[in-house]
């Protein structure tokens, strides 16, 4: 599984799991960046010869900003209010 709510997969418990810090819904990135999007799944299926146990949650650390910055939460929350 690859998923952006880290603390939903860790009470689910996926037999394995890649943790993408991303908005919710865009787990392989910006819609149309395809490079991102390929990176993404590469570095994900990069994650499964690590995978030591059951139900262990690997963090690549692939975050949507470069920076760590979590701007993009207020910003995903503006878009989805205009959508209204």
């Amino acid at each position: 599984m690859i998923g952006t709510a880290h603390d939903i997969m860790s009470i689910v418990t996926p037999p394995r799991a890649v943790f993408v810090d991303h908005p919710v819904g865009r787990t392989f990135g910006p819609p149309h960046d395809r490079d991102r999007n390929e990176a993404v799944l590469a570095a994900a299926l990069a994650e499964l010869p690590r995978f030591t146990q059951a139900r262990q949650i690997r963090d690549p650390g692939i975050q949507w900003s470069a920076d760590g910055s979590r701007a993009w939460e207020q910003e995903l929350l503006a878009e989805m209010r205009q959508d209204r």
